[in-house]
């Protein structure tokens, strides 16, 4: 019998995937910032009840964008999705406190 060998650790290492990994990062973890910055922003403007929805779904595209940038400018890219993560969770939490 013949043995087959298999090279994953460079294909798990190229800069293709880490690009990948940080594209869903900011496609995927960013939106869900931005929706739940969203919903603690409704809920805590001192506004009428549609005035806070409105600024708070308009303050959700620069919360978006900016967690984009953010997925591509940390070094590492485990970081970019953990730390997107992790501000979600923690908004995620004062929503459900407040609300």
């Amino acid at each position: 019998m013949q043995t087959i060998k298999i090279s994953l650790p460079k294909t798990l290492d190229s800069e293709r995937l880490k690009i990948g990994f940080r594209a869903f990062s900011a496609i995927f973890a960013g939106y869900l910032l931005a929706a739940t910055v969203s919903g603690l922003l409704a809920l805590t403007l001192p506004f009428s009840p549609l005035d806070n929805v409105l600024t708070a779904m308009m303050l959700s595209f620069a919360v978006y964008a900016t967690a984009g940038i953010w997925a591509f400018s940390v070094h590492n890219h485990w970081r970019a999705l953990s730390d997107l993560l992790l501000l979600s969770g923690l908004f995620y939490l004062l929503t459900r406190l407040i609300g």
